[in-house]
């Protein structure tokens, strides 16, 4: 079985309805994948959710398809995370990017994400773009 993890970017997508939500969708609708989603990513979607004026009741709400999917954000994924600093800060990515990598890395999953620029990495993660 495919196993993939979903970056905050991606799940962006499916709930503001960008290009690349369908895909995002097809993928919670289909029983072919093992979908995870870190922690960190999770809040990183809730934040951006509040910032954008997001009521908590809505916000929930939008958020509970993912729930069963988050992975905590554990001691090893923590220190992946750190160690891929080097890699990753030419392009600027958070500590939630890096998380999602470290998650990815350590369920030899591929990373869907909305980000392009994460194509350019090379960490041993293989990237998925969910907009063309």
């Amino acid at each position: 079985m495919d196993s993939i993890v979903l970056d905050a970017s991606a799940i962006l997508a499916f709930l503001q309805q960008e290009p690349g939500g369908a895909k995002v969708l097809a993928l919670l609708e289909g029983a072919n994948a093992q979908v995870a989603i870190s922690a960190v990513n999770f809040s990183e979607v809730m934040t951006k959710l509040v910032r954008d004026g997001g009521s908590s009741t809505d916000i929930s709400v939008a958020m509970e398809p993912f729930r069963p999917l988050v992975v905590d954000f554990d001691l090893a994924q923590a220190e992946r995370a750190a160690e891929l600093y080097p890699a990753t800060q030419s392009l600027g990515l958070s500590l939630g990017d890096r998380a999602c990598f470290a998650l990815a890395e350590s369920r030899d999953a591929r990373v869907w994400t909305a980000d392009r620029a994460w194509k350019k990495l090379k960490v041993g993660v293989q990237v998925e773009l969910v907009r063309s």
